[in-house]
């Protein structure tokens, strides 16, 4: 079978769990005898349209498709955020070239809707990965522009004052009175001027973007959560439940050996993961902070190359107190020499964080894990069993919890379910799904 892989982004230009996961995941199909090809998409800053194109290249012995594309650079950016029909047009290409028996979007942001609209024009099943919120929140965290978290939109403009911030869609909705923003794009420019249409138009985009969505949803031929969680916040915000499967997905073991608990002169607590706020770095620097004399060292390890105002004020916090480091980022090969260095695994997370694999990794090897109780990480660290549940933002909590905690090894989890059985699942699900298409055409 032929297997196309999409993702938002990938290796070796991003480092995160969906990409070690995508990477696991087409690796094993390969091995399993399937042609596959991951499609990625590329950010460029460029404003010239000739490098808007496929650049055809390989990871790790994985072929690798990278769509180039500059968002604000698309005839209507507000529509292509979650539409990109520029995207879609690289896209058709090769999909018409390759022809693949079967897309795996295993996260549908920046290659957007469009993509898997283009597969069901072409007649290609979709399997659709919810790894996030995206298709509710064009965040994808459901935190607001405030940090404040969100349920889902409450209304069809709700999420206007987010993608004005994020990415500068309809400047100045938030003081545009309520009555006129719901004139549409038409009558607002005979009643306001052309000169207004732009701002008109991205509004008329941002209501359009959950129906859009959810259509694409209900097209897919298999829809899977990763927790049961997530399922229900999808439910809540109108997508359906009996089209939504939950499917945990898994652990590359490779490399991870049982926790020994070595002696050290202090505790060390690590954080991995993307240094961005939603994630919460700083809640573990401020908490740590607050005990000054306390035998606690701290290594943060994600890319702290980025000159954004985020991750400058991490480096201010470390460079203030000589516990922290800042370790960079690591091969998910290392992923193990990393857990056997640390006594405690922090995820501060602010967010509903959704089956880190980085938590499931500390689960399987018996290291402690000090986690907000917030999204599925509530169910996947129950208080007393993988370590302790804390409120989310809460400095003193956290700073309690840092001068409280002892140091022990756990029980290795080994009801962690491996990537070598979650793909099988998978394939398993590619098979169905590809006999009922060929049954279906005669083949």
């Amino acid at each position: 079978m032929k297997i196309a892989y999409f993702t938002h982004q990938y290796f070796p230009l991003h480092v995160g769990g969906t990409e070690v996961y995508t990477h696991g995941l087409a690796a094993r199909a390969s091995k399993a005898g399937h042609a596959v090809r991951v499609i990625t998409h590329v950010e460029t800053s460029s404003l010239d349209v000739a490098d808007y194109r496929a650049v055809h290249t390989q990871h790790d012995g994985v072929p690798l498709v990278e769509l180039h594309h500059n968002l604000s650079r698309a005839a209507h950016p507000a529509r292509a955020e979650f539409d990109n029909c520029e995207v879609a047009q690289l896209l058709k290409h090769e999909l018409e070239a390759d022809k693949p028996d079967l897309v795996h979007a295993v996260h549908a942001m920046k290659l957007s809707g469009a993509a898997l609209s283009l597969c069901f024009d072409l007649k290609i099943p979709v399997v659709l990965t919810l790894a996030d919120y995206w298709f509710i929140c064009p965040r994808h965290t459901l935190l607001r522009w405030n940090e404040k978290l969100c349920a889902g939109p409450a209304h069809d403009l709700d999420c206007a004052t987010c993608l004005n911030r994020l990415h500068g869609f309809a400047p100045g909705a938030e003081f545009v009175p309520a009555g006129w923003l719901r004139l549409g794009s038409r009558a607002a420019a005979r009643i306001f001027g052309q000169q207004q249409t732009r701002f008109w138009r991205d509004l008329e985009a941002i209501r359009n973007r959950q129906p859009y969505l959810k259509r694409i949803f209900e097209q897919a031929d298999r829809v899977i959560a990763l927790s049961d969680f997530q399922k229900q916040m999808f439910v809540t915000n109108g997508f359906s439940e009996d089209k939504i499967q939950v499917l945990h997905h898994g652990l590359d073991v490779q490399g991870l050996r049982p926790a020994t608990g070595q002696q050290r002169h202090s505790v060390k607590i690590i954080y991995v993961g993307s240094l961005v706020y939603h994630k919460g770095p700083h809640i573990l620097l401020q908490a740590l902070a607050r005990n000054p004399d306390l035998k606690v060292s701290l290594d943060l390890y994600g890319d702290a190359t980025s000159t954004d105002s985020y991750v400058d004020s991490l480096k201010q916090l470390a460079a203030a107190d000589q516990r922290v480091r800042l370790m960079g980022t690591f091969a998910p090969s290392e992923m193990g020499q990393v857990l056997e260095s640390a006594d405690a695994l922090a995820m501060p997370a602010l967010w509903y964080e959704n089956e880190p694999l980085v938590v499931k990794a500390a689960r399987y090897v018996g290291l402690p894990v000090l986690a907000s109780d917030i999204g599925s990480l509530s169910d996947s660290i129950p208080n007393g069993e993988h370590g302790r549940l804390l409120k989310p933002g809460d400095v003193n909590a956290w700073a309690e919890a840092l001068k409280s905690f002892r140091p022990g090894v756990l029980p290795p989890d080994l009801s962690v379910k491996t990537i070598d059985d979650n793909a099988r699942e998978l394939f398993a699900i590619y098979e169905e799904i590809y006999s009922n298409k060929c049954a279906a055409q005669n083949i």
